[in-house]
C-alpha cells in the first residue's frame, strides 16, 4: 500500500486528514484479512496432506478431501486474490 507522506497529511484539512487515515487503516485491514485467508487455505491443504501421510489413506481419500476443501474455499480465495491484485494495479 502506498503510504501518504507526512507533509501531505500535515497540510490537509482536519476532515480530509481523518478521512485519509481511515482509508489507509481500512486498506491495511483488508490486506491482513486477505493474507490470513490465503495462509489459512494453505494450512488446511497442508493439514490434509499430513493427515493423508499419517493415516496412510488411499489416494482416493486424499483426492476427495482436497476436492471438498478446494470446492468450498477456492471461490472466496479467487475473489480475494482478484480484488487484491486489482486494487494494486489501480494504484500504479
Amino acid at each position: 500500500m502506498l503510504k501518504k507522506s507526512p507533509q501531505v497529511l500535515e497540510d490537509a484539512p482536519p476532515d480530509l486528514r481523518s478521512s485519509l487515515l481511515r482509508a489507509e487503516k481500512r486498506e491495511d485491514t483488508r490486506s491482513k484479512i486477505a493474507l490470513y485467508y490465503v495462509v489459512g487455505y494453505l494450512a488446511l491443504v497442508l493439514f490434509a496432506l499430513i493427515l493423508f501421510w499419517a493415516r496412510r489413506l488411499v489416494v482416493n481419500d486424499l483426492r476427495d478431501m482436497l476436492l471438498a476443501l478446494s470446492g468450498i474455499l477456492s471461490g472466496p480465495l479467487g475473489f480475494i486474490i482478484g480484488y487484491y491484485f486489482k486494487s494494486h494495479s489501480e494504484k500504479e
